[in-house]
């Protein structure tokens, strides 16, 4: 892993209300490791992420697992969801934002759970019977399915992109030149640490 030097460090030191107007450049100090990360590696996580559940269920399908005697759908519908909609994190945690990486999951998981139960909702009790004689309605939770199908398939495609422009963001942003107050206890002041990464 690559250390990050410290160019330069300019403390300006007061006491009390008054600015001394001395400073000291120390050169060569370390500070804490910044590792430059890639935005190509952040999507490819978020795409194995979403690839090695969707290929399982795939998998598991052709084994004959999907048959609806074989009890086996239940898992196969766990995969394809949860990797449609947890799958994309990966490269959120990679790049450090593991929480926002969440937080478009569930956006993701709100808009399954709101497809399917409009779905379900439109044919509880009604002619929705795709291996007979459907009926309107049956026509109306395809399209329903189909609109949250391709929204998702968006949201999906818009995180992976995402991901990799907020790690550029960051390499930038941890690269940049950097000012934060500090205390010093071994002299009793207060100051300014200016830093800057290359």
């Amino acid at each position: 892993m690559k250390r990050e030097a410290l160019r330069s460090l300019l403390v300006l030191a007061c006491s009390g209300p008054v600015l001394a107007g001395t400073g000291a450049v120390l050169a060569g100090q370390e500070l804490e490791p910044h590792e430059a990360r890639s935005p190509a590696v952040a999507r490819r996580w978020s795409v194995i992420g979403m690839a090695v559940p969707l290929a399982a269920a795939y998998a598991l399908d052709k084994g004959g697992f999907g048959d609806p005697n074989s009890g086996g759908e239940f898992a196969i519908g766990a995969l394809v969801v949860g990797g449609i909609v947890l799958g994309p994190v990966l490269g959120y945690v990679y790049s450090g934002e593991t929480g926002r990486g969440l937080t478009h999951a569930g956006i993701r998981a709100a808009v399954i759970g709101v497809t399917a139960g409009t779905a379900f909702v439109i044919c509880a009790g009604r002619d929705c019977d795709v291996f007979g004689s459907a009926g309107p309605e049956f026509a109306l939770a395809v399209l329903v399915a189909l609109a949250g199908g391709t929204f998702t398939a968006y949201l999906v495609v818009r995180d992976m992109i995402e991901v990799g422009d907020r790690v550029q963001a960051r390499n930038q942003r941890l690269g940049a030149v950097s000012v934060q107050p500090m205390y010093f206890p071994e002299s009793r002041t207060a100051g300014l640490l200016v830093t800057w990464r290359h």
